[in-house]
């Protein structure tokens, strides 16, 4: 009903079956605002108005034309009457008063079915065989569309001003840029299966950006550290440097316990070092233990409540704002993001993925998930040891040892004391093997026995050096060697015990748990508590609109089903059937004057499966607050209803108009291709129609015998073309290429809707009629209008009551001379 220009509209009434609403000033107000709801548009010019009527009720609908003709809105009212002319003479056309210039005009179709016929034949006429009766409105439908096109319907109004009684019977060649009804439901079916149906590789996408990527994980905030949450003053990170500080003086004390102060110190050399294990490790407990109750009480699983937010305030932890992820900034991102995937063309099952594998990378686990974690890091019996640490004991590594015991008794037995000097290098290496061990009993029988026998294997070499007889001047020298040797003896010995020490009290592994303990509460802080609530609500948000687009997905699939199904007869209909059943034919029957001369091709496809991402765009409009606001309302929103509602006003708009015409829901109905390269057009149709030789093809939609109303002079009728404004330069090329000439280099463009004799470049030398270039895409092809000859027309008004009971002659009414925009 409207016209693709957007603020101009044809208002289309039927007085067959809404004659009491022109009669109702209100109802006819609101079936003008219903006409403006249908085009979607909030502001329109709706002073034009096309009527359709029949012959027989004409002048009986005199009060309705009078009501029309002088209302505000209205400028100008295009009649078209159908059916023969009645009365016993059936060659003069009664017309109301009201239908003259230049308020009104008539088009007469006296029967819809037409004859081939142009203006000059003689008596050969074409007859033509439809499925239609002469009177049968449906037949007029393509006509019907193409005049309530406004540049179409301002062209006829004033040809037909130019007419003797404004009144003239049409003669239609039109051409429809749509493709035939089975290839248009193929095409429709392969967009929805590129829509619906999951692509081979599905992935999630690539991983989000910004607030997003940091609620699913992907990244840390910017500018916030975990110093920010956790500062030092807090009790957590206090408990860890006192953990830090315990083993560190563990640590000192074991490294001084390996020097030689304390091989020589007389106390017990282990008792300071248990005593810093021993409160290490109590540290130790209390820092984990402290994490593991914040952890436990602190959950997050499902966002933080006021209880938590306390205890983590009593911790001194603090969570400041992450920018971007407040709720409704989160949502919308989300929306966001679907939205472009949705622009770029993404199938909705991947969009669904998207959303499903956002929402479970964003849930948070709950830190209550890691307490198991912590008792693996920081388990019991390491506590355990460090508290009660084991004795000391003699090392296990005793070469180095030994052979210093080896060479002490080599040389204290080659010096001058002989088999004596090896019996004191014996005494001391057991004083010093006793001092490792901390008394006798505690002395290891491997450090006796590997002592022992490096004793025994020096003193024997020592002794046979010394029966050799060794220099005087190295007496001196051997016994102090022989002392320094039992010195290193007892130190590596010592040294060795105090390693292995180190490694039976767990030190290092405590170490260790301390800095992994600090890293599971610094995640905790950042990946639990910090993100918790924004987390929470983020996944509630993807699942709830992973819910909208797998409903929209199941629905549109659906419909697929059905389509398909319905699809399935007419692609196994034969040649023949589908020429009587096309596009056209499913709407009430067919005319020789309409032909279809579309072609579904890769362009139709991408621009269908284009209006099906759009559609589930409008689907999901209402619902973006809604959902993101409360996302437990997904479930039960109406996204089933509506979208079969905008599924099934789509294919009345593709039925009624087809494919050119963007759908209201379009969001950028401006990069719709032109009907061209749409749907194929060959431009070389359209100009064949306007040809010369072509323009007596049209049918004249009249009988053989309403020939002799006409006025059937060649020079009488008037011819105008439409062709839409989209193809215009490709049109002239066209053109001049099948007239021989090309567009020459100083032809200046023709202006859109201008009205002139010629309308064609200088260069163009074949003769075109008047050319109306329109805004839509849909229709392009000839209109003739044939006036109707002297005596044929009678204007009358309505039979007067003084008891003639016959019709007056209509003298011209004061509303029918007004001008436009006059009130009656």
């Amino acid at each position: 009903m409207s016209d693709p220009s957007g603020d101009k509209l044809v208002i289309c009434l039927d007085l067959r079956h809404e004659l009491a609403d022109v009669m109702d000033p209100r109802a006819l107000d609101q079936r003008f605002r219903d006409a403006m709801r249908e085009a979607h548009v909030r502001s329109a010019d709706v002073s034009r108005v096309l009527v359709i009527d029949t012959t027989a009720a004409l002048v009986s609908h005199h009060a309705a034309y009078e009501r029309l003709c002088s209302k505000s809105l209205v400028s100008t009212v295009l009649c078209l009457a159908v059916g023969p002319a009645p009365g016993p003479d059936e060659h003069v056309l009664s017309l109301p008063a009201q239908l003259r210039p230049p308020m009104a005009a008539i088009l007469w179709i006296g029967d819809v079915r037409g004859i081939g016929w142009r203006p000059g034949q003689g008596r050969s006429l074409a007859l033509t065989d439809t499925d239609l009766a002469a009177d049968d409105i449906a037949g007029l439908e393509p006509l019907i569309e193409l005049l309530q096109v406004a540049e179409v319907f301002d062209e006829a109004v004033t040809t037909l001003g130019e007419l003797p009684s404004a009144v003239a019977s049409p003669a239609l060649r039109l051409l429809v840029h749509e493709v035939p009804e089975e290839d248009l439901m193929r095409a429709q079916l392969q967009a929805l299966d590129s829509c619906t149906s999951p692509p081979d590789d599905l992935r999630s996408g690539p991983a989000p950006g910004g607030a997003l990527g940091v609620l699913a994980g992907y990244t840390e905030p910017e500018d916030l550290s975990v110093a920010d949450c956790l500062p030092e003053s807090s009790l957590l990170r206090q408990a860890h440097w006192r953990s830090v500080q315990g083993f560190s003086e563990a640590d000192d004390g074991l490294n001084r316990l390996a020097s030689w102060r304390g091989l020589l110190g007389l106390d017990d050399p282990a008792a300071e070092v248990v005593e810093a294990l021993r409160g290490a490790g109590h540290a130790l407990a209390d820092y984990r233990d402290s994490i593991e109750q914040t952890f436990e009480w602190v959950d997050g699983r499902a966002g933080l409540n006021a209880d938590g937010r306390d205890h983590l305030t009593q911790m001194g932890i603090q969570l400041p704002h992450v920018p971007g992820t407040r709720p409704d900034e989160v949502g919308a991102e989300l929306r966001r993001q679907v939205i472009v995937r949705l622009e770029r063309r993404r199938p909705l099952p991947e969009i669904v993925s998207w959303l499903r594998d956002f929402a479970g990378r964003a849930v948070p686990t709950g830190s209550a998930a890691q307490i198991e974690r912590l008792h693996r890091i920081c388990p019991d019996p390491l506590l355990d040891t460090l508290v009660e640490p084991p004795p000391a004991s003699n090392g296990a590594t005793l070469v180095r040892p030994a052979l210093w015991g080896a060479a002490a008794a080599l040389l204290a037995a080659s010096g001058p004391l002989g088999m004596w000097g090896a019996v004191l290098a014996l005494v001391l290496l057991a004083a010093g093997a006793v001092r490792t061990a901390g008394s006798v009993r505690r002395m290891s029988p491997t450090v006796v026995a590997a002592l022992g026998g490096a004793w025994v294997a020096g003193s024997a070499t020592g002794l046979a050096l010394h029966t050799a007889g060794v220099p005087a001047w190295a007496d001196a020298p051997l016994l102090v060697l022989a002392l320094l040797a039992v010195a290193q003896s007892a130190r590596a010995l010592w040294t060795a015990a105090v390693r292995d020490w180190r490694a039976a009290t767990c030190l290092s592994e405590a170490v260790t748990a301390t800095e992994s303990l600090g890293e599971v509460l610094d995640q905790g802080v950042l990946g639990h508590w910090l993100l918790a609530d924004a987390r929470a609500g983020a996944s509630d948000q993807a699942k709830a609109l992973a819910h909208l687009v797998q409903t929209v997905c199941d629905t549109l699939a659906e419909f697929a089903e059905q389509l398909g199904r319905r699809a399935s007869p007419a692609w196994n209909v034969g040649p023949r059937a589908s020429e009587r059943t096309g596009e056209f034919g499913r709407r009430g029957g067919s005319t020789f004057a309409v032909e279809y001369i579309g072609q579904a091709g890769q362009a139709l496809q991408a621009t269908l499966a284009g209006d099906i991402d759009d559609l589930v765009a409008e689907v999901l409009s209402p619902y973006w607050h809604v959902v993101l606001r409360d996302p437990s309302s997904a479930a039960s929103l109406p996204v089933v209803a509506r979208t079969d509602e905008l599924v099934h006003e789509y294919q009345r708009q593709l039925s009624r108009v087809g494919t050119t015409p963007p759908p209201p829901f379009a969001r950028v109905p401006a990069s719709r291709p032109d009907p061209a390269t749409l749907v194929g057009v060959d431009l070389h149709r359209i100009v064949d129609v306007l040809l010369p030789d072509s323009r007596g093809d049209a049918l004249q939609l009249c009988s053989p015998d309403q020939l002799r109303m006409l006025d059937r002079a060649p020079a009488a009728a008037h011819s105008f073309g439409f062709v839409p404004q989209a193809v215009q330069g490709a049109f002239w090329q066209t053109v001049g290429d099948q007239s021989g000439a090309g567009r020459g280099d100083g032809d200046e463009a023709v202006q859109a809707g201008a009205r002139s004799a010629a309308r064609t470049p200088a260069s163009v030398s074949v003769r075109l009629p008047e050319i109306v270039w329109t805004g839509s895409g849909r229709f392009a092809g000839l209109l003739r209008l044939v006036p109707l000859s002297v005596g044929a027309v009678r204007s009358v008004w309505p039979e007067e009551t003084d008891g003639t009971g016959t019709t007056r002659e209509a003298a011209s009414p004061p509303s029918a001379s007004r001008t436009p925009g006059e009130t009656g």
